[in-house]
């Protein structure tokens, strides 16, 4: 199956893991192409869609967010499937916080989105300027201060096996 890797990125962490993802997809025979939403002109000619971004601030990006709005309701003929990144999921019940409450759950229904996954980010102190600390630290809702997350908590494995499983899904389609 032919299936667009739609990503938004702040540092590029995201953007990796849909290169990542993209490479699972196409070892269990599918066509994959990874492309930041913000370069996403069309969406024609793809069979299923895989979405991803950061969460920022709460939220994900707002240019994921225009995305979803200009293309939703074409991708929801099709399967969607959603993950984001955040460092909160490495807290204690921090994925159900993460799905409950930084997701914006009417875009992901009326895009039909069959399942929305966690995986904890990337965090890259020395690379983030004060405007952004700031921001992060007056917006997280954690019970851990977010500088101990100062590194790369991104488990390939768990990404690999939820890719895998999403690929076999989308051969079931076909």
């Amino acid at each position: 199956m032919n299936v667009l890797l739609a990503y938004a990125t702040t540092h590029g962490s995201s953007a990796e893991i849909a290169q990542f993802m993209s490479k699972v997809l196409q070892e269990k025979g599918h066509t994959a192409k990874v492309v930041n939403v913000e370069h996403i002109n069309t969406i024609e000619n793809y069979g299923a869609f895989i979405l991803g971004s950061p969460i920022y601030a709460g939220n994900w990006m707002p240019e994921f967010s225009t995305f979803l709005k200009a293309f939703g309701s074409r991708m929801a003929a099709h399967p969607v499937y959603l993950w984001v990144s955040c460092i909160r999921v490495l807290e204690e019940n921090g994925q159900e916080h993460v799905l409950e409450f930084y997701l914006q759950h009417d875009l992901l229904r009326e895009v039909k989105v069959r399942e929305a996954a966690t995986f904890a980010g990337k965090l890259n102190l020395e690379e983030t300027d004060w405007n952004e600390r700031w921001t992060l630290a007056a917006r997280y809702d954690g019970g851990t201060w977010p500088s101990s997350f100062n590194g790369d908590f991104r488990n390939w494995e768990e990404i690999r096996q939820w890719t895998e499983r999403v690929a076999e899904e989308l051969h079931n389609e076909s």
